[in-house]
């Protein structure tokens, strides 16, 4: 670390290089989703402010958050665009702090690059029951099936589904069955309980497949190969191009993504009266105000119904 900085005399040098700084940071990055979008969004910034020099500076970052308000102001931008620059610099810039890079407090960060205040224009796509029901009737191949139920049924994102082994399935003292998820989003581990049809849907799964829950022979198996190798697990892509022609044979029109089924699983949780820090808490979130966004979008809803739409 101490070495990105270069530093003489205790200053940050001036000839530091930028890329190779932004580069050790995303690689600290788990998703590679992530290290895109934050990877766009931080070069964008440091261009405009003339590199990790102008980064050091409150001012120009004040300066910069004001411009991205001007363009959501215009429309040029949506909120959730914003959102997304502003953290992903003032997570680079703290990881700079700490090599040495920047001198700024993180307090400085922190108010210098605040988010707007959160607003959901554009609530969450999520499927109503009958559509889930709709969608889990044209599965029809036994993995497919598994793996919409275990979407719908355990709210794991993506890549946590693709990588899920027989190990990771535990069954618990009183015989119900829990996913472990390793290293979810921001290196954390979490546990979730599936409901019991969910759990049974998995289970038979496996049994088709000769595989047991509990079978320390069958633990390094994938939960959902891919059709390379019998134990490849498959990519993101290729989920999200199963779940999109399972939309279309259910005649579902919407734009619904394999987070989507995330969404839906945790709209469906609050409307059952699930607290929020227990959704927190089996959606894997670091931070409660983002579990709370499915709350707003759960009253929208319900207002929508109150006025007859």
């Amino acid at each position: 670390m101490g070495e990105l900085a270069r530093r003489h005399g205790g200053d940050p040098a001036p000839t530091v290089d930028n890329e190779r700084v932004l580069d050790t940071w995303l690689n600290t990055l788990d998703s590679p989703h992530t290290r895109r979008a934050y990877g766009r969004a931080v070069r964008e910034a440091l261009g405009a402010l003339g590199g990790l020099a102008g980064c050091d500076d409150p001012q120009a970052l004040a300066g910069w958050r004001r411009q991205l308000m001007g363009r959501l102001d215009e429309g040029e931008l949506a909120p959730a665009s914003v959102c997304l620059r502003l953290a992903a610099l003032r997570s680079f810039l703290r990881f700079c702090r700490v090599a040495g890079v920047v001198r700024l407090s993180d307090e400085a960060i922190r108010l210098t690059l605040k988010s707007p205040r959160a607003l959901v224009l554009k609530p969450y796509n999520t499927l109503s029951e009958d559509e889930a029901a709709r969608l889990l009737e044209a599965a029809r191949r036994p993995r497919d099936r598994a793996l919409l139920v275990l979407l719908l049924g355990a709210g794991l994102r993506a890549s946590e589904a693709v990588r899920l082994t027989v190990g990771d399935l535990l069954v618990d003292a009183d015989g119900d069955l829990l996913v472990h998820v390793k290293a979810g989003k921001g290196r954390k581990d979490r546990i979730v309980p599936l409901p019991r049809a969910v759990a049974d849907e998995i289970t038979r799964y496996l049994a088709l497949r000769g595989l047991k829950v509990g079978d320390a022979r069958d633990a390094g198996r994938v939960v959902f190969p891919s059709r390379e190798g019998s134990n490849k697990p498959m990519t993101t892509a290729r989920l999200r191009q199963i779940v999109g022609e399972l939309l279309r044979e259910a005649g579902i029109h919407k734009a619904i993504s394999p987070h989507a089924l995330r969404h839906t699983y945790a709209i469906t949780l609050l409307r059952r009266g699930a607290h929020l820090p227990a959704v927190q808490k089996l959606l894997g979130h670091a931070s409660l105000a983002t579990t709370q966004r499915y709350v707003d979008h759960l009253e929208l809803q319900e207002l929508k119904a109150a006025v007859g739409l």
